[in-house]
């Protein structure tokens, strides 16, 4: 490999770092670390057209809010935002909601059909364990 100098050095390592960020996201996406099926509700796919729409803003090693309000069976169109790099939002026991690269932010349907409080996180490796969780209260 040749030995890159100054600017060209910065931008030769940005892009690995990006094809290794990327590389970590793909790996992260079988979803293996998701226990799925003893939450009843649905996570993921497109949110019915009458749904509340909740905001989560996520960013190393953080969800902003960390904890959000709905009631059982509503209809929750929740927009994963992400301006620093790609994050994930997953419920334990109901599976991934949503997943964005850095500057991205989409839209998934989540419901939770049974009062109670729930966990969710970022499945990426090391976010959850760097504190990037919340709770759902589901009322």
């Amino acid at each position: 490999m040749p030995a890159y100098r100054g600017p060209v050095r910065r931008v030769v390592l940005l892009a690995v770092s990006t094809c290794v960020a990327s590389a970590l996201l793909l790996a992260g996406c079988g979803g293996g670390d998701v226990e799925t099926g003893t939450v009843d509700g649905v996570a993921g796919g497109t949110p019915k057209a009458d749904a509340r729409e909740l905001k989560v803003e996520a960013s190393n090693f953080e969800f902003t809010p960390d904890q959000l309000e709905i009631a059982a069976q509503e209809e929750i169109a929740l927009d994963l935002v992400s301006e620093d790099g790609p994050h994930d939002l997953a419920v334990e026991g109901l599976g991934l909601v949503a997943d964005v690269t850095g500057g991205e932010a989409r839209v998934q349907r989540l419901r939770i059909d049974q009062p109670g409080r729930y966990t969710f996180f970022c499945r990426l490796p090391g976010h959850r364990d760097g504190g990037m969780e919340g709770t759902i209260v589901v009322r």
